[in-house]
C-alpha cells in the first residue's frame, strides 16, 4: 500500500505541454501510452507508466519491454500484457463485464483487484482507478483534455470483422491530439478515440463514483472540455 495520499495523472493532451516537469519532483506521478517518447528526450520519468488499451499495447509491446527492463526512475508499470519478466511489471487482466453502462464498474480499492480489473473505459481513467487500488486518496489530472479530433492526418481506418482501427500511415507534423506532435509515429496502431462514447463518459463515471468513495479529483488540464471535475491552476495545488 502506498504510503503518500496524493498522485499526478497525466493524459497526453496537448495542455499537458504548458506542465513544468522540474516542479513535479515531489509528487508521485502516472503517465501512459505512448508518452514514454517524450521521456526518453526529457530525461525524465514518472513514478508508473501505464497502458490499458489491447491495440496500443500490441502497437508498442517491444518499447513496453525494453522500459521494463531498462535503466529508468520509473517504480511500476502496468500493462495488459506480461512484456518482460521484470519485477516491476503488474499484468492488468481488464474485465468488461461488471457493472452496467449506466453506472459503470463497479469500484475497487485492492491490489487483490488488478487480476479481474473493473474497465473504466479508457487509460486515463484506469490510471487513475489503478491508483486508487494503491491507496492514493486524491488524484490531480493534468493533460485531460477530451478534446479529439477523430481521425487526424496522416491516419487511415482499417477494418477487422466488426471492429475498426487507426493506423499511421506517416508520422504527423502537427498532432492536434496530444502535447508532442509525434506522440504516435508511422506504423503505429490505436483505436478511434471515439470522444463521446469511451473518453467523456468514462471520466463523468469516475467522477460520480469518487465521489461517493471520498477520493478527491482535482483537473488541473488547461482547457479542458470536461466539466465533472473542479478545475484549477496546477500551480495551486502542486
Amino acid at each position: 500500500m502506498n504510503n503518500r495520499s496524493t498522485i499526478l495523472v497525466m493524459g497526453n493532451g496537448p495542455s499537458l505541454k504548458h506542465i513544468d516537469f522540474n516542479k513535479l519532483k515531489d509528487i508521485d506521478t502516472f503517465g501512459i501510452n505512448s508518452a514514454y517518447r517524450a521521456y526518453y528526450r526529457m530525461n525524465w520519468w514518472p513514478t508508473y507508466h501505464g497502458c490499458f488499451d489491447y491495440r496500443v499495447t500490441e502497437s508498442h509491446k517491444e518499447e513496453f519491454k525494453k522500459l521494463t527492463l531498462g535503466n529508468n526512475s520509473i517504480k511500476r508499470f502496468f500493462y495488459l500484457q506480461k512484456v518482460s519478466d521484470s519485477e516491476r511489471l503488474t499484468k492488468i487482466t481488464l474485465n468488461r463485464s461488471s457493472g452496467n453502462f449506466s453506472q459503470g464498474p463497479i469500484w475497487q480499492n485492492s491490489e487483490a483487484d488488478f487480476d479481474k480489473f473493473n474497465d473504466g473505459g479508457n487509460s486515463g481513467v484506469n490510471a487513475c482507478r489503478v491508483s486508487v487500488c494503491m491507496g492514493y486518496k486524491k488524484i490531480i489530472l493534468a493533460g485531460v483534455d477530451c478534446n479529439y479530433q477523430e481521425i487526424i492526418d496522416g491516419a487511415s481506418l482499417k477494418k477487422t470483422g466488426t471492429s475498426d482501427f487507426l493506423q499511421m500511415e506517416k508520422t504527423p507534423e502537427v498532432n492536434p491530439n496530444y502535447w508532442f506532435d509525434d506522440y504516435q509515429q508511422k506504423g503505429d496502431i490505436f483505436n478511434v478515440p471515439r470522444t463521446n462514447v469511451f473518453q467523456r463518459p468514462g471520466w463523468e463515471t469516475l467522477s460520480r463514483q469518487a465521489k461517493n468513495e471520498g477520493i478527491e479529483i482535482i483537473n488541473c488540464s488547461k482547457g479542458t472540455k470536461l466539466t465533472c471535475f473542479p478545475i484549477k491552476d496546477i500551480e495551486e495545488v502542486i
